[in-house]
């Protein structure tokens, strides 16, 4: 019971300052941001019922290369969504394996699949944007959701629940998009890492800073594609349609959110960790195009994390007693897995709230790498 009667010097309760500030930092993020998506469910979910002669016509763009299985198993689940009036636009990018033959049979079974074949590999910019922009081109509605050629809708009302989303007012509907479960430690990074994306991009929507989206499932008009000149913008970066094309068209009302279960789309791509950490790679080149307001808000949590940490340790170092220390993670800790526990609960996705402490340490020294090595290399 010795710590009870311990009495801190004037270095000790400047610390323990720096510390209570750090903690309200992090609970004000978790609450005000983080908390946007679990406790804000009115704004999230749909309210109204849409007449079908009230939703708009929809053009779905999907691009897509060398993905034949993806297109067998998952293009069916878009081409029979229940919705009133929509076409499926499939780009295929010079594919080299069956994917022209697959997307013409489809194409004799679902008059509303429209198929736009590169046929040469005349795309010279890196990622999907070219074969995005030739979908777009080739669509025959103003209204148009993206999705991706490994992903399954939730349900056959999916795109009922995005487009019922578009009005007067908003013109970008943003939804989400998990990855499948399946065991082993890396899942269950990917699956922190995407939710913690999503209640990132997701909070900061809903209040009224958007910044980026989820090209799995994300919606937009094509007058505002062409108000900005599609993606011209950021041609030379390999991603950016999801977040700096985001960036440029969002103003802090024509942004919404869809967060019903039938409105989210799981991709079952195998990714691998080095595919993984070059998309991390390529995200840092475009995190670098964001506004200066959004920076700072996305660096907060990793920043106060890392002086967290440090004023613990440092605190350990100088023999503050530990039952106070534990105490600090407690509050740490507690907080962050409830949040991430609500959060993988509304989202649907693979439960790894109990882990969330240590993934966040793992990624503060990961993304830290990722970043210091972008310093010396060109993007």
């Amino acid at each position: 019971m010795d710590f009870l009667f311990y009495k801190p010097t004037i270095l000790i309760w400047i610390i323990l300052g720096g510390l209570a500030v750090v903690l309200l930092v992090q609970l004000i993020y978790y609450f005000c941001v983080f908390g946007k998506l679990i406790f804000n469910k009115k704004k999230t979910t749909l309210t109204r019922t849409v007449a079908d002669e009230d939703l708009p016509p929809v053009s779905v763009v999907i691009a897509t290369k060398n993905e034949e299985y993806y297109l067998k198993d998952k293009l069916a689940f878009f081409l029979e969504q229940d919705y009133p009036e929509f076409e499926v636009i499939v780009v295929n990018d010079a594919s080299t394996d069956e994917s022209e033959y697959i997307l013409k049979a489809f194409s004799k079974i679902y008059p509303n699949l429209k198929v736009v074949n590169i046929v040469e590999n005349v795309n010279k910019f890196r990622g999907k944007k070219f074969p995005i922009s030739l979908g777009i081109k080739s669509a025959k509605y103003e209204h148009l959701v993206l999705s991706c050629a490994d992903c399954e809708p939730r349900g056959f009302n999916w795109l009922r629940n995005i487009a019922s989303r578009f009005d007067s007012k908003h013109e970008i509907v943003l939804g989400f998009g998990s990855f499948a479960k399946r065991k082993g430690i890396f899942n269950a990074l990917l699956q922190y890492d995407n939710v913690t994306t999503a209640m990132n991009y997701i909070g900061l929507a809903l209040s009224g800073q958007a910044y980026r989206g989820d090209c799995k499932n994300i919606a937009y008009t094509k007058e505002l594609f062409y108000s900005v000149g599609g993606f011209t913008k950021h041609y030379n970066i390999t991603l950016g349609e999801d977040d700096i094309f985001i960036k440029d068209i969002a103003t802090s009302k024509n942004v919404t959110v869809a967060m019903e279960p039938e409105s989210f789309v799981c991709s079952s791509s195998k990714r691998t960790f080095k595919d993984w950490k070059g998309e991390k790679k390529n995200r840092i080149a475009t995190f670098k195009q964001y506004k200066s307001s959004t920076k700072f808000l996305l660096n907060l949590l990793p920043i106060t994390t890392f002086l967290f940490y440090a004023i613990v340790i440092t605190l350990a170092a100088l023999s503050f007693p530990y039952q106070y220390l534990i105490f600090a993670l407690l509050l740490k800790f507690i907080p962050q897995t409830i949040i991430y526990f609500k959060a993988c609960k509304r989202l649907e996705t693979k439960r790894i709230s109990i882990f969330a402490p240590l993934f966040e340490i793992y990624f503060l020294f990961f993304n830290a790498k990722l970043r210091i090595a972008s310093i010396f290399t060109k993007s």
